[in-house]
């Protein structure tokens, strides 16, 4: 059993836009598809719930551009839970909306009217 009580944080997009959060300390996942970026968060989960790894990730940034190919109910599945805390991010031509509109469904869903 692992004894670290040290966690990471990981950072899920194109190369060329995570690729400056490594200087920052993150672990860096290309991906340039929902598909990709969903297997990626898949393993991040595994990881960070199995008592023996040795990675564990606190938080985990997917780069909003590749969530408008995105299956939102794979992504409902994979992003729920405790840990890691799943944060979309605005790639470089800004929000696309997708982060909000995350934002809106889950007040929906936890208060049970639209506040946002």
């Amino acid at each position: 059993m692992s004894t670290s009580k040290e966690y990471k944080i990981a950072i899920i997009g194109p190369t060329e836009t995570v690729s400056g959060f490594k200087a920052l300390g993150a672990v860096a996942y290309d991906a340039t598809s929902g598909a990709q970026a969903i297997e990626h968060l898949r393993v991040i989960k595994e990881k960070t719930n199995d008592p023996d790894a040795n990675e564990r990730y606190a938080v985990v940034c997917i780069i909003e551009d590749i969530m408008k190919d995105l299956d939102e109910t794979e992504y409902a599945k994979v992003a729920t839970g405790a840990l890691p805390a799943v944060v979309l991010l605005p790639g470089t031509n800004g929000s696309q909306g997708y982060a909000i509109k995350r934002l809106r469904q889950m007040a929906e869903q936890a208060v049970g009217a639209a506040i946002i």
